[in-house]
Formats: structure tokens, sequence, C-alpha cells
């Protein structure tokens, strides 16, 4: 795939190397950078009864954070009553009507030294 290509470029990895996204995740695991060794449990995603909880990453400082979705809402993802917004820095992560899906196959990057090149190892899915 062409695309996937000039991503990789675009992101400094070689042909060989791939990128970390959510959508290539999934429940709780620990990420861990390949450059700096930060390392950090996220949430991919997680569902539960009535709830579910859906990892996220800032755009403006790549801080991993959770939106929990429970209720009516837990079965109409993108429609959550408030806009989501980063607890570290206060940017708008998504719009109350931006659709879940959207990006979450986009790269992810290291919060300390903002590199692509991540690890994920899976500690449980539901």
């Amino acid at each position: 795939m062409d695309n996937e290509k000039e991503l990789k470029a675009e992101l400094g990895l070689g042909p060989d190397e791939e990128y970390l996204s959510f959508s290539r995740m999934g429940g709780v695991g620990t990420i861990k950078c390949m450059e700096c060794g930060h390392q950090e449990e996220v949430v991919s995603f997680v569902h539960g009864m009535t709830s579910c909880d859906i990892g996220r990453q800032c755009p403006h400082c790549h801080a991993f954070v959770v939106e929990h979705n429970e209720g009516e809402e837990y079965h109409v993802f993108g429609q959550a009553a408030e806009d989501f917004v980063c607890p570290e820095c206060g940017t708008v992560i998504r719009k109350k009507d931006e659709d879940f899906l959207k990006g979450n196959d986009s790269p992810l990057f290291c919060p300390k030294c903002h590199s692509p090149r991540l690890r994920y190892e899976l500690s449980f899915l539901t």
C-alpha cells in the first residue's frame, strides 16, 4: 500500500518498521517507547455491562487519556454529552458529534520524546 509507505517515510520509519495505532491494539496494556524507554499503561478499548472506556491520544501534548462512556451514550459512540478535553493540556480531542472511529488508525507517539517507535504488550482484553 503506497499510502502506508508514504506515512512510514513521513514518520521516519523504515519499510520494515510498523507504527502503533489504537486500531491495532485492544484492551489494556503497556506501551513502551523504543527510543527513550518510556513505559505507560494505556487503555485502547474496554467494555463492560453498561459502560466502555476508549483510549485517546492528545494531538497536542501526546498524553494518553481515556474517554468514559456510560448509560445511553455507551451504545452510541460519538454522542457524548460534552466535548472531550485533554486533562493534561486542555486541548479538545473530539467534539461531541465526531465519530468514535475517526482517527483510530492514526499513528501513536511517545508522550515524552514524540517517537512513533512504540511497542505494545497486552495485559488483558475484553
